[in-house]
């Protein structure tokens, strides 16, 4: 028996037909993620307001976690590397956080004293350094004065002196500072143990709430990259720091200032916190500069040279070791430093850039975050 053909115009049961118009019921199912999308995008903006709400009140509770978990971060790699593998978990992170605190404690020890001299020379390096910063700053105040006293031609004169008393403010007491700074301190070394000991058991059970087995893999795969690309960029921009530093040291040394190992030390670590660090460094070997040499020219000798280096390790070493993979926008860094420098001071600066690596790690991972990740490539 011969099948009769079925029109193509005529939709069949099973659907239809490859040529006809979608139904006005498709389209709304097929706008209704979108709806939804744009739905939720005011509450995001009210949680992420919440957030740092949060972050800024609670700042003295959240700052030592947030430290604690960088340094586990950090340090966690090198707890499944021998010979600490074989070593029972606390005993390795107690060697790791012996360790850490034992190259702080040795660095600081070793420019403590030329530091305390430096701190003690600052009203000299001042009053060397005000007659040059006069004659860099006379243009400005010549226009200065010009405008006062074009002001004081229309300013109604002024009865009486007005009998002003000055108060000096109170010093701040240096031991009652003590145990401001040394709980945060013991705080973050008892959590970063804490961390390298239990994390990867606090790991696996948050893996155990996942609903299914591509989320549990997801969140496994976030966290491990985490891991290896966090230890990866702190470990990169450790040495090329460090490289920065010895540079920083023969550049100094090579013009004759005091103590070149401590501003050696201080240009590597500032260089941590991109941006602000170096600017910091520029300002402080602006001022050692004025003060050991008469010429203004060879004044400003320290500062442009360390601007050069910087220059070098920022745009030609860093980014060739890293490769474009971690490379961040600089605009996007500047708005994430200002940010956490107003809600946590010096201590969100330090931490604001491997946040900023973290987040990226995870919009990269997560396919509704990947418009943010490129955003901030």
């Amino acid at each position: 028996m011969a099948r009769r053909k079925r029109n193509p115009a005529q939709p069949s049961q099973d659907g239809d037909a490859p040529g006809a118009v979608p139904s006005p019921a498709s389209g709304d199912r097929q706008a209704e993620p979108a709806r939804r999308r744009a739905q939720a995008r005011p509450m995001w903006l009210l949680v992420i307001a919440a957030l740092l709400y949060t972050c800024y009140l609670a700042s003295s509770l959240i700052l030592p976690i947030v430290l604690a978990g960088f340094f586990a971060l950090l340090l966690s790699p090198l707890m499944r590397r021998a010979p600490l593998r074989w070593l029972p978990r606390v005993v390795s992170a107690a060697l790791l956080v012996a360790a850490l605190l034992g190259s702080l404690g040795a660095v600081g020890t070793f420019l403590a004293e030329p530091a305390a001299e430096w701190i003690r020379k600052v009203p000299f390096v001042m009053r060397e350094a005000a007659p040059k910063m006069r004659e860099m700053v006379e243009p400005f105040n010549q226009a200065t004065r010009a405008r006062e006293s074009l002001g004081s031609l229309t300013k109604e004169p002024s009865s009486g002196d007005g009998g002003a008393v000055v108060v000096q403010p109170p010093q701040p007491d240096l031991i009652e500072a003590i145990p401001g700074v040394v709980g945060p301190v013991l705080a973050v070394i008892l959590l970063t143990f804490s961390f390298l000991v239990f994390g990867d058991d606090v790991l696996r059970k948050l893996l155990a709430l996942r609903p299914t087995r591509a989320h549990k893999k997801l969140t496994a795969g976030i966290v491990q990259q985490i891991q290896s690309d966090l230890s990866r960029y702190m470990l990169t921009i450790s040495g090329t720091s460090s490289i920065l530093g010895l540079a920083t040291v023969a550049w100094l040394g090579w013009l004759g200032v005091p103590d070149p190992l401590l501003w050696g030390v201080l240009a590597a670590g500032l260089n941590l916190t991109p941006i602000v660090g170096p600017l910091v460094m520029f300002l402080l070997l602006s001022l050692v500069g004025l003060s050991q040499f008469d010429t203004l020219g060879a004044a400003m000798l320290p500062a442009a040279g360390f601007i050069a280096l910087n220059a070098l390790e920022s745009q030609l070493l860093t980014p060739m070791v890293l490769g474009r993979t971690m490379r961040i926008n600089p605009l996007a860094i500047i708005l994430w430093l200002m940010l956490w420098g107003w809600l946590w001071g010096v201590a969100g600066l330090l931490v604001a850039v491997p946040m900023l690596v973290c987040l990226k790690i995870v919009a990269d991972r997560v396919d509704d975050w990947k418009p943010w990740a490129r955003l901030l490539e």
